[in-house]
């Protein structure tokens, strides 16, 4: 049994979407290949990691979760391609993951139609309920439309994040437990409405300081995208997000918070 200590915590992994080959991306490049992804997997079942959700973390309680090897993967976004190829990978493997789902647009309209990406679509409702129902995919909130949560006002804000949360336990029949901000985007304004919402756990990008109890609603991730094997190996890594907050502090969004 492995007991990581306070020098480390769960490593929380952040993909976005997943292709066959590589010219089936976006410009922005937030992919990986199927192929890569298997490897992913396969990795993390060699070093014997187990992969769990928050609603898992809940069942296990913070103070028991450096006893085993646990590992998250977290999806943003919803894509089609979550359903088409990080599904049957995750079966494939007998993994799970948590995909934070946006219910307001029906394809990616925060990148498409302002920086000239290409248009991908976001699953279904139909797709959404298998996924849930197979036991591998919890699923959390992730907003309506994508927006930078930092410029909306109040009321603004509070529709983005419950009607997202109504939306998606309307689909599943289940309570959601965890947010994600887009873009990583957050403050503690951002914060409490996130908590009053009825989330229990939020995650962020670059902010956090990567230890998961000093604060839940800002939980520090890795990203994946565009990382090298040698650079995985280091991102699952229980100390990486504590050494990442180290390295690089809270600068990105120190001014959020004042």
């Amino acid at each position: 049994m492995m007991k990581i200590g306070r020098y480390g915590d769960i490593p929380i992994l952040m993909y976005h979407q997943f292709v066959e080959k590589m010219e089936d991306g976006g410009k922005i490049k937030l992919f990986v290949t199927k192929r890569v992804f298997e490897l992913h997997l396969m990795i993390l079942k060699f070093l014997k990691y187990e992969t769990i959700t928050f609603k898992d973390l809940e069942k296990i309680g913070l103070e028991k979760r450096r006893e085993k090897k646990y590992i998250i993967i977290t999806v943003d976004d919803g894509y089609k391609d979550n359903y088409k190829i990080l599904y049957p990978v995750l079966k494939k493997f007998k993994m799970k993951a948590v995909i934070y789902y946006i219910t307001g647009v029906n394809y990616n309209s925060w990148t498409a139609d302002s920086m000239g990406e290409k248009k991908f679509d976001l699953m279904s409702k139909d797709e959404v309920r298998e996924l849930h129902k197979s036991g591998l995919i919890e699923f959390g909130g992730h907003t309506l439309t994508h927006p930078s949560m930092v410029k909306l006002s109040d009321e603004e804000l509070k529709k983005e994040i419950e009607d997202n949360k109504k939306d998606i336990e309307a689909i599943i029949g289940e309570e959601l437990v965890s947010f994600a901000y887009p873009y990583g985007h957050n403050s503690k304004r951002i914060q409490k409405a996130v908590e009053l919402a009825g989330y229990k756990y939020a995650v962020s990008t670059d902010s956090g300081t990567g230890f998961i109890d000093e604060n839940l609603y800002d939980i520090r991730r890795t990203a994946i995208d565009k990382t090298s094997l040698i650079d995985f190996l280091r991102k699952i890594s229980p100390k990486y997000l504590p050494y990442k907050y180290k390295k690089r502090g809270n600068k990105e969004f120190i001014d959020l918070y004042l």
